[in-house]
């Protein structure tokens, strides 16, 4: 008689398996610690716990519902070259050439609301706060440096792919924001404002280097039909960015 006996059948490839743990932790991730520690780090810039918080879920849950949402800005027309096949009649034999056609067309330039203008907006909010906030020209003076120098980085590491996009190495800009936002921030005496900065630096500093400034000297690189700033939604370099910067910065502090 067979025994009764379970039997655990992994996917076919780790990967899927990595991936079907990620979706099944993926709300705890995204609707627990990440406002967390949003909240943490917009403490000492004086929004109370509760109102860090919910301002924290409202980011996350906008960032996710508006991630398909592209907005076009602006339509930049484009010549694009098409292959074409034609047969030229040698002694009644048809022999095909290669001829190559250029057809106007247009590159749509939109920007992503759950990807960029969602970080944007709380990036400015953080700016809005260290404006008025009793350290605020140090706070204001170590963004402008982490902001700078995470768009230097950015610009430098990023890299045009064509029919992609631009790609960046995902860990080297929230990783600069977070250690130039802590040595700058201690240098100052501003030390608890490092989380915050760093994030509003890693998203100001991606969005400048790797999208607008790629965007203004290799736009006919891309040879693709829509650009999108943050296209990727609450995956794009811009997001994550700031969400990796700030998670660093409290870890570090």
């Amino acid at each position: 008689m067979m025994k009764r006996r379970l039997i655990l059948h992994p996917p076919s490839h780790p990967m899927f398996l990595v991936l079907l743990l990620f979706i099944a932790i993926a709300p705890l991730i995204w609707l627990y610690f990440i406002p967390k520690a949003i909240a943490l780090a917009f403490l000492p810039l004086g929004l109370g716990v509760h109102v860090g918080y919910t301002i924290a879920v409202l980011m996350v849950l906008l960032s996710m519902a508006l991630s398909p949402v592209n907005v076009v800005l602006m339509e930049v027309p484009r010549q694009v070259a098409v292959p074409d096949f034609e047969y030229v009649s040698i002694f009644g034999i048809p022999y095909p050439t290669l001829r190559v056609r250029y057809v106007m067309s247009s590159t749509a330039v939109a920007v992503n609301l759950g990807g960029a203008v969602i970080p944007l907006a709380i990036s400015i909010l953080v700016v809005s706060l260290l404006a008025v906030h009793q350290s605020g020209a140090q706070g204001l003076g170590v963004l402008v440096g982490v902001a700078a120098l995470v768009t230097v980085v950015s610009h430098l590491s990023s890299r045009i792919v064509p029919g992609v996009g631009i790609v960046v190495p995902a860990l080297i800009p929230p990783l600069v924001s977070a250690l130039s936002a802590i040595t700058l921030s201690a240098a100052l005496g501003v030390m608890s404002l490092a989380p915050s900065i760093a994030y509003a630096g890693a998203v100001i500093g991606t969005l400048l280097g790797a999208d607008v400034l790629n965007l203004v000297k290799h736009f006919d690189k891309l040879q693709s039909p829509m650009v999108s700033i943050g296209g990727a939604g609450t995956f794009d370099g811009i997001y994550l960015s700031g969400i990796i910067a700030l998670f660093l910065a409290l870890i570090l502090t």
